[in-house]
């Protein structure tokens, strides 16, 4: 490798590190969260109830926010502001926000409106356990005609589902503005909002249960959602000040007559459903899970999360830091360079991502213990918990890489191509979950997401290099092996360190301290086993990681 590609790397690799020290704190505070919910709410219909209530506008936020809006959005805005200057980007920023949040207040109007009936549809298998797909529909039909009332829990979720949806517009709102600070390479205070949110969540729940006498299941779940459309609105209040001074400001009515208004809202309509490509896959199986016994749609709910922890500790971070990135070099037509940027931002997120999914698989059930063992999550929880996690585990790498090929297409301005690789992904999950969910269950479901993952990712290669003509695949390859060799080395650590310290059985459960001391050395040993074989393999990503860490350690 040249000095110019090295030099080339490391200001992806600084930029993402900031982004993930950021990430890694909201994930952290995340835990914290989910923990919380864990030991109040345990493996039931309660808990099920509030993640499919939870899930709903989780989900549409990465249409409406994070996910296709920001990859609409932002490019439009990079032209505006090289080709038209500041004072133009300004006033499309604040066009596109004034009619973005009239969009979202229809749509949150409407689910709200209609929470119980699409409560009723993502709950299905609660309805009439046992009976047909067929059998439940009709059920379903003679519950929204008022022939029959809804069953406990599905009340109970869609009441938690009104509490939360509003959560949608909040964070939408909340990501355009992020998009600008990332444009002026603030990525730190825009990717800390999260955090805050969670802080404030940790906060409110803790002071509700300490006034409340019952403060288990269904108040517990309320408290909950409520505490959850606080944390939306927490983040705005983050980002406003910075947002105001940089100049931008809010706009509070629709501007469809703007026309790069409507070419940003014309590109995101294609990448509604590429966005969503992993939450939809992952919000199929919890709907799913419905037909399997209560505490599934948690179960699939908590693997999920512990996933998005690991992509979120660099994948997410470089996903958010490549696409100002190669959008200004796809602008320039130097597609040679959104070719270099795509390679050293798939390679770097691969970094953390194969080792992380390597130990998160290893290492599933101290872990999840650690996490969640507590309350009314016990030992039997822990074990079907960390049972799914590997399977979740195996499509982490196939996530993360075609979340940044995502960011390649739109910087390209392909929008079609991952609308179309969103479909293949969607239609692959559903067909696996069917099949692999009665033999193996929850275990089955997180597999079908790893393969609908591997199936969208392959398709978007194909369309990246129909686009670019070219694409880095020697040295991404290349990377990649080397990456899993040194995790499979580490994974073996791991396997006989967790026996060693008797940390692999939850009905051993010695308490939360007692784990932590155990787990984390081996963690941090297992650490320091990767980096080393990494830089002995010479991975350029890992040996400019090595120089940033001595250089702040120094």
């Amino acid at each position: 490798m040249t000095r110019a590609k090295q030099t080339s790397i490391r200001p992806l690799l600084r930029s993402a590190g900031v982004v993930g020290l950021m990430t890694l704190l909201s994930r952290l505070t995340g835990l914290v969260v989910q923990r919380m919910i864990a030991s109040r709410l345990g493996l039931n219909d309660v808990s099920d109830a509030y993640q499919v209530a939870y899930r709903l506008p989780n989900m549409l936020r990465r249409f409406t926010a994070e996910g296709t809006m920001t990859a609409a959005f932002l490019p439009t805005l990079v032209d505006i502001d090289a080709k038209r200057g500041e004072a133009e980007a300004k006033s499309f920023a604040a066009d596109f926000l004034g009619t973005l949040g009239a969009i979202l207040l229809v749509i949150c109007a409407a689910g709200v409106l209609l929470m119980t009936p699409i409560t009723g549809l993502l709950m299905l298998g609660k309805l009439a356990p046992g009976a047909s797909f067929i059998s439940q529909l009709g059920v379903l039909w003679d519950v929204i005609s008022g022939k029959t009332a809804f069953p406990d829990n599905i009340a109970l979720g869609a009441v938690l589902g009104r509490i939360m949806f509003p959560y949608l517009l909040l964070v939408s709102i909340t990501s355009a503005m992020a998009a600008v600070l990332n444009m002026r390479h603030r990525f730190a205070l825009a990717a800390s909002t999260n955090m805050w949110g969670n802080l404030v969540f940790i906060g409110v729940s803790w002071v509700a249960f300490h006034l409340m006498t019952q403060p288990f299941g269904t108040g517990a779940a309320t408290v909950f959602a409520c505490a959850m459309l606080l944390h939306g609105l927490v983040q705005i209040l983050a980002l406003a000040p910075t947002f105001k001074r940089m100049g931008f400001h809010f706009g509070w009515f629709t501007r469809f007559s703007n026309p790069d208004v409507r070419l940003a809202l014309k590109r995101m309509l294609p990448g509604i459903i590429a966005g969503g490509i992993h939450p939809i896959n992952v919000f199929v199986s919890q709907s799913l899970a419905s037909q399997l016994p209560s505490g599934a749609q948690t179960v699939m709910a908590n693997s999920n999360l512990l996933g998005e922890l690991v992509l979120g500790l660099f994948a997410v971070s470089v996903a958010t830091v490549s696409l100002p990135a190669m959008s200004r070099q796809a602008s320039e037509g130097d597609r040679l360079g959104v070719c270099s940027s795509l390679g050293e931002a798939l390679r770097g997120a691969a970094l953390l991502v194969i080792p992380g999914a390597v130990g998160m698989a290893v290492l599933a059930t101290p872990i999840i213990a650690l996490i969640y063992h507590k309350g009314a999550f016990g030992a039997e929880a822990v074990s079907w918990t960390s049972a799914t996690l590997p399977y979740q585990a195996v499509g982490l790498i196939f996530i993360a890489s075609s979340r940044i090929s995502t960011q390649a297409l739109n910087a390209m301005k392909d929008y079609s191509g991952p609308a179309l690789a969103a479909f293949v992904g969607f239609v692959c999950n559903v067909a696996l979950s069917l099949v692999l969910m009665k033999p193996m269950g929850t275990n089955g479901m997180a597999l079908a997401n790893s393969f609908a993952a591997l199936a969208g990712l392959v398709f978007q290669v194909w369309r990246l290099r129909h686009t670019l003509g070219y694409l880095p695949v020697k040295s991404v390859a290349s990377g990649w092996l080397k990456m899993a060799s040194a995790a499979a080395l580490m994974g073996i650590v791991a396997w006989y360190g967790s026996g060693l310290l008797t940390i692999h059985d939850p009905f051993s459960f010695q308490g939360t301290a007692a784990t932590a001391w155990r787990l984390f050395p081996l963690i941090g040993v297992c650490g320091a086993i990767y980096l080393g074989l990494a830089l002995v393999f010479r991975i350029p990503e890992a040996k400019s990681l090595f120089r940033a860490v001595l250089k702040k350690i120094i």
